[in-house]
């Protein structure tokens, strides 16, 4: 499994990119990475997946293996990800989410990276 790790003002993801679906083990691997002693430590595993109705679709399971609706931090990784991967050109993004919709997220770019979400 490739992942990277982010933060977003105070709270650091596991973020997992390439997957068509949320695996169905997916709360046991967020127990198992998200432990800070034994695992990766973080308080969540965000994962980028397609979507049909925005750019990408988040799919967060925090480090209890509870499955969040939505997080304004990790939707900004989520965006810095895909736009400084160049997985999208625009600096005004959808990104679906299982609670909330679809979240419009703007993004302040400076020589090609992204600054502020």
């Amino acid at each position: 499994m490739e992942f990277t790790k982010m933060h977003g003002l105070g709270n650091d993801f596991i973020v997992v990119f390439g997957e068509k679906s949320l695996p169905d083990n997916a709360a046991e691997l967020a127990v198992k990475l998200c432990n800070r002693f034994f695992g990766i430590g973080a308080d969540g595993l965000v994962y980028i997946l397609p979507s049909e109705r925005g750019d990408y679709m988040m799919r967060i399971i925090n480090s209890d293996g509870s499955e969040a609706e939505q997080c304004g931090n990790a939707i900004r990784c989520v965006a810095k990800y895909v736009y400084d991967h160049g997985y999208v050109e625009s600096e005004q993004i959808v990104i679906e989410t299982i609670g909330a919709g679809e979240q419009k997220v703007k993004l302040q770019v400076k020589n090609g990276k992204v600054e502020t979400v």
